[in-house]
């Protein structure tokens, strides 16, 4: 009877401690989640048809990208190819609509891996980008993280969920460009995360510019 007691106190004990770290302290790192307040929660959406235009359109830029293998961009890689599906996860937006967080799953067969699976046919990988709209066009900026080689399409949809709606947070926001709010807070749509894409948007301008005028001051690694 005390041995019975013992095992159930043992299993109870043991459930709790791993709810406790996967959903309250937070299991990756052991980060403590930092979940948006209820009254910051971004409540936005926009109409089921925009949303699908929207989808599209983000669709064939990240294409565009996975093709072109930039360097500093998540498409790097050649493990992305012509028969990669870009799956749009997610689409969160700011109140007036003008800037947009996207959660992307992308879906490879195995055989793209180094060490392929065996006896699954595809794995999935994910990260986030952001995106501004000017007028009728969307610019894209990557913002990552980025999580890979997973068999579950649905695990993988909640590691990047988790990552920008719960743990997206920075240790230290003290930092210029530190990650403030989760993705899913109202004032993330004005931090500095935005100045920062439009540094970057500047200074890869500049460059593309420079490649044009004078390509022998330019070095790019090799693609892989």
């Amino acid at each position: 009877m005390k041995k019975t007691i013992f095992i159930i106190i043992s299993v109870v004990v043991i459930g709790l401690t791993f709810y406790y770290f996967k959903n309250i302290y937070g299991w990756l790192e052991f980060r403590k989640n930092t979940d948006t307040p209820d009254q910051f929660l971004n409540k936005t959406v926009t109409k089921k048809e925009d949303y699908s235009k929207d989808s599209l359109t983000i669709s064939a830029k990240l294409k565009d990208l996975l093709l072109r293998h930039e360097n500093e961009d998540f498409f790097y890689s050649k493990e992305y190819f012509e028969g990669t599906d870009i799956i749009i996860d997610t689409i969160v937006y700011s109140p007036d609509l003008a800037k947009l967080g996207i959660l992307v799953l992308t879906k490879n067969p195995t055989s793209r891996q180094l060490l392929p699976t065996k006896d699954k046919d595809y794995y999935y990988n994910a990260t986030a980008y952001l995106c501004v709209r000017q007028q009728d066009t969307l610019h894209l900026s990557w913002l990552g993280p980025s999580f890979t080689s997973s068999t579950d399409k649905q695990d993988q949809s909640n590691y990047i969920r988790q990552e920008c709606f719960r743990t997206f947070v920075s240790k230290d926001t003290t930092e210029k460009y530190a990650h403030k709010y989760n993705l899913n807070d109202v004032r993330f749509w004005t931090s500095s995360e935005w100045q920062k894409i439009e540094e970057d948007r500047i200074k890869k301008k500049a460059f593309e510019e420079e490649k044009i005028k004078h390509p022998e001051n330019i070095y790019e690694p090799p693609k892989r």
